[in-house]
């Protein structure tokens, strides 16, 4: 087998060499012929640079040559061949004798005839050149590789250097944005400055016209003491013919004496409008006293100056000072009858001297005047309420509302009347629209918990109670009101809870104990429920509920003498009472004394049957001069 594979070898490199014998026949090109301008000039077609230093005269055949034809092709001339060869990327433009390259073919092929006939008779040899070539790849690509490393670790400190540019950039941001905060710190203090020398001018400025002021008073007290003295009787003199000289040039004198200058009335509004600025300022700073002076000084030299009063009212409303403000917004009326703010403060300040009825015709009179003023109606409606004429003051409310929709306070109120006036549903929805503009309002919750309550829906009035109670946790009022809801809901010992959390702000709060007695009672918890019912009597002695359900406790514990006195009590301070009656004339059956227990029940039953007819007369209602529990107007 060896022997047929070396046979074979043997005869293809006598091929090979036949082919190479061939290849030395083809024609030669001589060497008179120069390519080396031509080639130039089609290098320059198309755009190759090629140097001398290039050129090399070992180019293989395989490469100068691409077919075996192509010498052999006598349709392509000398310059065409060239031109073909030129393209070739591994093209050598220095002569080439034709015995050279065909020796060296020939070397080639004996070179690789020798490999492929040691190849196969030593396969060990040739792994080992394999192996050899192997790490020759392989270290070149490992230098390819670390090569590429390089780049990235060029890579990697060009980000370390962008981050450390940023960073400095980032600080270099920082300290200019202090150096900014700074400039406006200083702008700010300059601003102050300036603020400050402006008001200094002002007084100053106040203070030189009071000056002038002076002067010109001064100087006409100069006058009249001119004056004077020019008109008294010339003094006797011993020689006639002078004193007619002398009387005419004094009577000259005296007729001739100039007017009094007319630039001081003219500046005195001036002046008195620049008290009334500062009075105006002074008001806006909060120091009413030195503003009320300073409108005084403008009134001294304009009596009826209109602007001066109000803002002397403004100023005493601020102190209180509701009669003496009521007198200043009479005078502003006395001169500028149609001004709607003054009609409209003066029945704020009638509302605060609790005289209902001349209020609710001086915000009637702003109306009339400027019937588009959103304040007006919603006081007015405020104190519509308070009279207990619902349905205009709730008119009014609409009103406001239809002029500005966005005042919780109104949405808030409209809710309140509209409770009074048993409209629930309307009034929850009203409270929800006043919550929506103001949601941090505890008083709007608690009011539409209210509401919630009258319609059972306690659960619902249960949560309003609660965001109350968030938004301010220390008002005994809440805990009071969530505690009757926890009772509806038959939750006793978290209504126990509230009325002792509403105790713990209000120590003295009689409807805290009140409510927490009835539960101790409910419970059965006599002696505690005792205890607490003299509490309630001790803060509020004429309690009937309290001696009825004091009674109530001691009889469950068999002190059936000291429960009647309760009865017996709580009777005497309301005879109406039919719990008071219907307990004792029990008891009293109880302990076997019929005839006096017929005559309680009886009692009992008449004063029910009473308020079942509508016989018994309620409670007279507010009339629109009461003065009681009207609280102040937002104004």
């Amino acid at each position: 087998m060896r022997l047929s594979t070396l046979t074979l070898l043997t005869l293809t490199a006598l091929a090979a060499n036949e082919s190479v014998n061939q290849a030395t026949a083809a024609p030669n090109v001589t060497s008179s012929y120069n390519p080396v301008s031509d080639t130039e000039n089609l290098v320059d077609e198309i755009d190759i640079e090629i140097s001398q230093a290039e050129l090399t005269a070992t180019v293989s055949a395989p490469e100068t040559w691409s077919q075996p034809e192509l010498a052999e092709d006598s349709s392509l001339t000398t310059d065409e061949v060239v031109f073909i060869a030129s393209a070739s990327p591994a093209l050598s433009l220095a002569k080439v004798s034709p015995s050279v390259g065909n020796s060296e073919f020939g070397y080639t092929v004996i070179l690789l005839n020798t490999l492929l006939l040691i190849s196969t008779l030593s396969p060990t040899l040739t792994l080992m050149f394999f192996w050899l070539v192997r790490r020759l790849v392989i270290r070149e690509l490992v230098t390819e590789t670390n090569k590429r490393l390089d780049k990235f670790d060029g890579l990697e400190s060009q980000l370390k250097t962008s981050n450390y540019q940023s960073k400095k950039l980032v600080k270099d941001l920082e300290i200019q944005v202090r150096v900014a905060q700074k400039s406006i710190q200083f702008l700010r203090k300059e601003v102050e400055a300036s603020q400050a020398s402006i008001r200094e001018l002002e007084h100053l400025k106040l203070q030189y016209m009071r000056q002038v002021q002076e002067m010109m008073e001064e100087l006409q007290n100069y006058k009249n003491q001119a004056s004077e003295q020019v008109n008294k009787p010339p003094l006797p003199v011993p020689t006639p013919p002078i004193l007619k000289p002398i009387s005419k040039p004094i009577s000259n004198h005296n007729n001739e004496l100039p007017l009094p200058p007319k630039y001081p009335p003219s500046s005195q509004p001036l002046i008195a409008d620049d008290f009334l600025k500062k009075g105006e300022a002074l008001i806006n700073e909060g120091q009413y006293k030195q503003a009320i002076a300073a409108c005084d000084r403008a009134l001294e030299i304009n009596p009826d100056l209109d602007e001066a009063w109000y803002q002397k009212g403004n100023a005493l409303v601020r102190l209180k000072q509701y009669s003496e403000a009521l007198e200043c917004y009479d005078r502003v009326l006395k001169i500028q009858p149609q001004r709607s703010d003054a009609w409209y403060n003066r029945g704020n300040v009638l509302v605060r001297l609790k005289r209902y009825s001349p209020a609710l015709e001086a915000y009637n009179r702003a109306l009339k005047i400027e019937p588009n003023d959103y304040a007006v109606w919603h006081n007015r409606g405020a104190l519509l309420r308070k009279f207990q004429k619902y349905e205009q003051a709730l008119e009014s409310y609409d009103r406001a509302i239809m002029l500005e929709a966005n005042h919780y306070e109104t949405w808030h109120n409209r809710g309140n009347v509209l409770s009074q006036l048993k409209r629930y549903q309307e009034a929850i929805s009203s409270y929800d629209r006043a919550i929506q503009i103001n949601p941090g309002q505890f008083d709007i919750w608690a009011n539409r918990g209210m509401a919630l309550c009258h319609i059972h829906q306690y659960s619902e009035a249960l949560s309003c109670y609660e965001q109350a109670i968030s938004l301010n946790s220390k008002d005994p009022e809440l805990w009071i009101s969530q505690g009757g809801v926890l009772v509806k809901l038959a939750r006793y010992e978290e209504a126990l809870i509230c009325y002792d959390r509403a105790i713990s702000f209000k120590s003295d709060s009689y409807e805290a104990w009140m409510g927490r007695g009835e539960i101790l009672t409910a419970l059965k918890q006599y002696e505690q429920a005792l205890a607490n019912w003299d509490r309630v009597i001790a803060l509020q002695p004429d309690a009937y509920q309290a001696w009825c359900q004091r009674g109530i406790c001691l009889e469950k514990l068999e002190r059936h003498d000291d429960a009647i006195a309760c009865f017996d009590t709580a009777i005497a301070l309301k005879p109406d009472h039919a719990e008071s009656w219907r307990h004792r004339g029990a008891l009293l059956s109880r302990l076997k004394k019929y005839q006096e227990a017929i005559a309680s029940l009886g009692k009992a039953i008449s004063i029910q049957k009473e308020l079942r007819n509508g016989k018994k007369s309620a409670n007279s209602s507010q009339s629109i001069g009461d003065n009681n529990g009207f609280s102040p107007v937002p104004t």
